[in-house]
């Protein structure tokens, strides 16, 4: 690899392509072990060569250093490349279609695109553009009034703890309002005690009663405590 500056040029040897990268890195270990000196400070570096030769200067850019050199067409000193494909700027371009890519490309300069194929397939645009069907008819039983259906549900651990303990919350969502309530739980234990404050709050604020508790089984729903409360209180 070979390095100009306004002064000097000087090779490099032993160095590593990588087709895909589009700027070359430059190492400084790798420079003085190749004889050069690299000097830096607040503003930038200059690399000089055995001879105290000013071969090629970097200009510092916050917590980079960019090296300033000429490039010569004739020797493949730079991985920096202008020859992006047009999928690439189908995707920079918010998947824009090959039709009006091919339009802009001889009308802007710079994208240097080689060519343009009309047909292309694009696999984020084919899921993009996929139609969602819409959920199955089961004839689940959907609530026609205000506390007829309850979800209740307990979400964690979570992997931060709020400052009072709680890792879980629980929530009660109602099926026919939607309207959801959130308890905070130290552990999936407390559910039923929320449960119990849930329903003598909601059933004194709308003079109704839960009829039915809807839920996944898990363990915290389902004990010999809880089944009996639920069966004192005429729930589902």
């Amino acid at each position: 690899m070979q390095v100009g500056g306004e002064l000097s040029h000087a090779t490099i040897t032993q160095v590593l392509r990588v087709p895909k990268m589009k700027n070359n890195l430059i190492s400084v270990s790798k420079l003085i072990s190749e004889g050069f000196k690299v000097e830096f400070d607040k503003d930038g570096c200059k690399v000089n060569d055995a001879r105290r030769v000013v071969v090629a200067k970097a200009q510092r850019d916050k917590n980079l250093y960019l090296l300033n050199v000429k490039v010569h067409k004739d020797m493949a000193h730079i991985a920096n490349s202008s020859d992006e494909g047009a999928m690439l700027w189908h995707e920079r371009l918010g998947h824009l279609n090959m039709a009006s890519l091919k339009k802009l490309d001889a009308m802007v300069d710079g994208m240097n695109l080689k060519e343009v194929p009309l047909h292309h397939i694009c696999e984020r645009c084919i899921k993009g553009k996929h139609q969602l069907t819409s959920f199955p008819k089961d004839g689940t039983t959907r609530a026609s009034q205000l506390l007829e259906i309850v979800h209740i549900d307990v979400c964690g651990p979570m992997t931060t703890t709020l400052h009072g303990g709680a890792r879980y919350f629980l929530t009660f969502i109602d099926d026919f309002s939607k309207k959801t309530h959130v308890y905070f739980l130290k552990a999936k234990g407390e559910a039923f005690e929320k449960f119990k404050q849930y329903k003598v709050l909601v059933e004194n604020e709308i003079d109704h009663k839960i009829k039915v508790l809807q839920s996944d089984n898990r363990g915290e729903f389902v004990s010999k405590k809880f089944d009996a409360f639920l069966a004192e209180c005429g729930i589902q």
